[in-house]
């Protein structure tokens, strides 16, 4: 596996170099983000399938867990500036935001 971090001898780099490293480094995060996407559907369908645990498991020392969504709040224009109280008496309309998995490297000793 390649090491995750990098260093490059960017001095050397003239502003064309420069440019266009950027330019590739930029294009291949969107190859990458996209494939990420790709991937993180098909392990909603292998979940779907029963092939893997959403409740959380680990995978060559990588931790997936599942997230239903991160919560947020939308307020009255009489409440915007009390959120608290508007939180409290009800008057605030909770919303859940899209499900996520959450992937982490493994631990370095």
């Amino acid at each position: 596996m390649v090491e995750l971090a990098q260093t490059l001898d960017l001095e050397s780099l003239d502003a064309d170099q420069t440019l266009d490293a950027l330019i590739e480094v930029r294009q291949a995060i969107d190859w990458l983000k996209a494939r990420d996407a790709s991937l993180l559907d098909r392990l909603d369908e292998l979940v779907e399938a029963g092939e893997v645990d959403q409740g959380g498991f680990s995978h060559n020392d990588w931790a997936f867990s599942w997230s239903a969504g991160r919560r947020s709040w939308t307020y009255p224009a009489t409440v915007q500036a009390a959120k608290k109280a508007a939180e409290a008496d009800g008057s605030a309309t909770a919303t859940t935001g899209a499900p996520f998995w959450t992937i982490k490297p493994p631990k370095k000793p």
